[in-house]
């Protein structure tokens, strides 16, 4: 006989249902008012599942619609799966890469950069449209990993997920998941049928293609590709670092450390690093010569390295025979009590406002004439100003290396001429992957850096980072992301074995948090995340390299 099981809702309510019900059925009878977005999966007391879920214990539920941040993600992973479906019926024993975020949309490739015809396009995208008309279920099913490497080993193109498979850890618990004939493994919840993946385009963008997807800030609307050649460059050239290193996903990094083969993996991938820092130095310098260069912006989101990045260019530009000077906008904060309130009415510490402008603009133009100023110091403890600051003239040789999330918005960096100025991007465009369908989204891997930053370095909690990091997304929507494209030159501060090192840091601390607390959810995707790649001591990363900012041991001074 079946036990009952009570289900909670977030208003408190509660129903009784028989033991095995799936969560498609409870919301058929509960029928919620959703609007025009559609409910893609649910939280399980805190913790992202797929609607076919048969709860067998009483539970707290609360359905996940296209609107919210997770209801993203499935939506996106999601319509990827269809896309791979439908390339395995059109182009048979062909091998479809989803590899990175690209705008509103995702980029995608095929094996050996075989680029598509607009005939072969359509052809599949008018497959993907028939099978979201079919609405077939796409079903989830347990499989251990021996089973999956088994599974795997029968597709030709899918070595990939064999060596994923093969380094799985024993007690993680895997599904793929089933549409018709298709399977595919996904680390995320997929939607419960085709049939919710009618909103995407697919566009020709050689040497691959674009799946388009609703808009983040409205799933109703999918608008036109807003194209980002810089940012796409800067994926190109990593994509080269990638086809150098040998390594392009989870199963095959992890095979190098098991094999005790990583050391001149990493002296590569920091070399890599390195001969690029170079290169922008010797830009710098080369423009230089032509014109009246002084100032360096150089911006990007939370956690992309960008300190470390500008002391390691700093160095390259002093092999130039160039002084730089770094001044950091943190140092212009103006004091606490002055700090703008956010619409919650909390300090909003990344507004722009959050920065005394009036005087960043009086030093930038007097420092651009020739003229002393006294760079202020912001002491984080008190939340003022210090008395006293550092005197500063340029002298001839010397060249500022202006540092902060802000730099790159024109109010700052058009206080000084267009011929003073050249501007650098900075960010972590995550290019290793699961397998060749799961990718590793750019803001889960900044997100992981500064929850082992911010636990060793700021003494904050993994709950603490989780909760702030909404308020840091957003505002990197607003103040930074609309600013990438107007720059001289962008850096890709990613490391692909970073994963590997941070696992060990990040996955105690993202275990201690609660189910209780809503947060949960974010904690089980990024230790899902971590637990597709084999853990390894940072003792061959060397001192100079951007991950030292996350973890320590640099030696640099910060």
């Amino acid at each position: 006989m079946k036990k009952t099981i009570v289900v909670t809702f977030p208003d408190g309510t509660k129903r009784t249902y028989q033991e095995g019900i799936r969560l498609l059925d409870i919301l058929e009878d509960v029928n919620p008012e959703t609007g025009d977005y559609p409910i893609v999966a649910a939280h399980v007391d805190n913790k992202l599942v797929s609607l076919h879920y048969k709860p067998v214990d009483d539970i707290h539920l609360e359905f996940v619609d296209q609107s919210s941040l997770d209801g993203i993600r499935v939506y996106e992973r999601s319509a990827a799966f269809l896309l791979t479906a439908a390339a395995v019926r059109v182009f048979p024993g062909q091998k479809l890469y989803v590899l990175h975020h690209y705008s509103n949309g995702l980029y995608c490739e095929f094996e050996n950069r075989q680029e598509i015809s607009e005939a072969d396009l359509q052809r599949l995208k008018t497959t993907m449209q028939e099978l979201v008309a079919a609405d077939l279920p796409i079903t989830p099913q347990p499989i251990d990993e021996e089973s999956g490497v088994k599974f795997f080993s029968r597709i030709r193109s899918r070595q990939d997920a064999v060596l994923l498979f093969k380094y799985m850890p024993e007690h993680q618990r895997i599904f793929v998941y089933r549409m018709g004939d298709f399977i595919d493994y996904s680390y995320l919840p997929l939607v419960p049928s085709t049939g919710l993946l009618k909103k995407f385009d697919l566009l020709r963008y050689p040497p691959g293609l674009v799946l388009l997807l609703p808009e983040r800030t409205d799933p109703r609307m999918l608008l036109p590709l807003r194209e980002r050649p810089k940012l796409f460059s800067t994926f190109e050239e990593s994509a080269r670092w990638v086809r150098i290193l040998g390594v392009q996903n989870a199963g095959a990094l992890n095979q190098l450390i098991a094999r005790g083969n990583v050391s001149d993996f990493i002296k590569i991938a920091e070399a890599l690093h390195e001969k690029r820092i170079a290169a922008i130095a010797d830009e710098i310098t080369r423009i230089r010569k032509k014109q009246n260069l002084r100032f360096v912006f150089i911006a990007g989101p939370s956690s992309s390295g960008k300190t470390t990045f500008t002391k390691r260019l700093a160095i390259q530009l002093r092999v130039n025979e160039l002084q730089p000077v770094v001044i950091s906008l943190d140092n212009y904060f103006v004091d606490r009590e002055k700090t703008p309130r956010d619409e919650n009415g909390e300090p909003d510490f990344d507004a722009l406002e959050a920065l005394d402008l009036p005087l960043l603009e009086d030093h930038l133009q007097r420092l651009w004439r020739g003229e002393e100023v006294e760079i202020p110091r912001f002491n984080f403890k008190t939340g003022r100003r210090a008395p006293r600051g550092r005197r500063l003239k340029l002298l001839p040789s010397q060249i500022v290396l202006l540092e902060g999330i802000h730099a790159l918005n024109p109010r700052i960096s058009s206080m000084v001429p267009e011929e003073a100025r050249y501007r650098i991007y900075v960010s972590a465009l995550t290019q290793i992957g699961i397998d060749a369908h799961n990718r590793i989204s750019t803001s889960d891997t900044r997100l992981i850096r500064r929850i082992v930053r911010d636990h060793l370095f700021r003494g904050h909690s993994a709950l603490d980072t989780l909760r702030m990091w909404g308020n840091v997304r957003r505002n990197e929507e607003r103040q930074i992301f609309p600013y990438q494209e107007n720059v001289d030159t962008m850096f890709n501060s990613a490391l692909l074995y970073e994963l590997a090192v941070l696992k060990l840091y990040a996955e105690p601390l993202l275990e201690e948090i609660s189910p209780e607390v809503p947060e949960y959810a974010d904690a089980v995707r990024l230790i899902t995340l971590l637990s597709h790649f084999l853990g390894m001591l940072p003792t061959e990363v060397p001192p100079t390299s951007i991950l030292r900012e996350f973890i320590g041991g640099s030696s640099f001074r910060y």
